[in-house]
């Protein structure tokens, strides 16, 4: 076949190129070419040699793509994720010593723009290294879902007390539009803690709670 007749150039560079190929690139075609490293690598999970594999290739990380965990270890999550999940900062990817690795990739949500992914182990390695370990980045992690719930709680309890106000507000409708209410002093009822003014005029009391 074809294949079978093709000739193989050494391009001095390390790597070889076919006859068709080196054509295709003196007219002025794109080539990818991949480098071949000089020697072989040795996979740390299953202890055997390979040359090229995708965490070697883009994360200087020793393991074969056989054993590639691509749901846990492995696993590709964006800087955003990274930041969320493992309370770091923008300063503990690119400056802390070493920055982390990253790949670009499209991203699906914004066609104009693009996402850097993180590969998970190193980002779990680099979370160690600025909380101490797992156990007190876990501890900050609950302390901040307390803080959270706390606030958006509070924002609730605020929200129901503005729409009482409004209601009990609102229940009366004075007899006439030209009627202003006039209310007296304000009063403390107890039993219901809350504040109230009645209307001189009409009688109308207006409720109230006070944050």
């Amino acid at each position: 076949n074809n294949a079978a007749g093709r000739r193989a150039v050494d391009t001095g560079g390390g790597f070889l190129l076919d006859q068709e190929t080196m054509a295709a690139a003196s007219q002025g075609s794109p080539v990818k070419t991949v480098q071949m490293p000089s020697e072989h690598s040795t996979c740390d999970s299953c202890g055997k040699a390979f040359l090229l594999s995708f965490l070697l290739e883009n994360f200087a990380l020793e393991v074969c793509d056989n054993c590639r965990d691509k749901e846990d270890k492995h696993k590709l999550i964006t800087r955003t994720e990274s930041k969320a999940e493992y309370l770091l900062k923008d300063c503990d990817f690119d400056r802390r010593e070493p920055p982390l690795k990253f790949i670009v990739k499209k991203n699906p949500h914004y066609t104009l723009g693009s996402m850097k992914l993180y590969l998970k182990c190193q980002v779990e390695e680099r979370a160690i290294e600025v909380w101490g370990s797992l156990e007190e980045l876990d501890r900050e992690l609950e302390k901040k879902d307390g803080e959270r719930a706390k606030r958006k709680q509070k924002a609730f309890n605020k929200r129901v007390k503005e729409l009482r106000m409004t209601v009990r507000s609102s229940l009366y409708r004075p007899p006439g539009t030209n009627h202003v209410h006039s209310y007296g002093d304000e009063e403390h009822d107890a039993d219901n803690d809350e504040y109230f003014k009645i209307c001189d005029s009409c009688g109308h009391r207006m409720s109230y709670e006070k944050m």
